[in-house]
């Protein structure tokens, strides 16, 4: 993981191929808690709670932020995340 991309929350669940929706507003939650405005372009990392064998181990997604394709905006999609080459891993397999 890039160090200076921001780490966003995200429900895997909106997970369309290599989309990942992130937003039906302008912002989006971080790590913290706190609200990031989401603009086209920006770098991030997605995360969502996961467990496996009992364990946490976050399901993790990095991309490109991009406004949602129109097919995605008839349900309220505003942002979305553009999932690189690597695509979606557990965070233990990249430690």
């Amino acid at each position: 993981m890039i160090e200076d991309m921001s780490r966003l929350r995200a429900d895997f669940n909106g997970l369309f191929g290599n989309i990942l929706c992130l937003s039906h507003e302008d912002t989006c939650l971080d790590e913290e808690g706190d609200a990031v405005a989401l603009r086209a372009g920006m770098s991030a990392t997605a995360f969502d709670l996961d467990f496996e064998d009992g364990k946490p181990d976050n399901l993790l997604a990095s991309g490109t932020v991009e406004p949602s394709p129109e097919w995605l905006q008839c349900n309220g999609s505003k942002w979305v995340l553009v999932i690189d080459a690597n695509g979606v891993r557990h965070e233990s397999d990249i430690r």
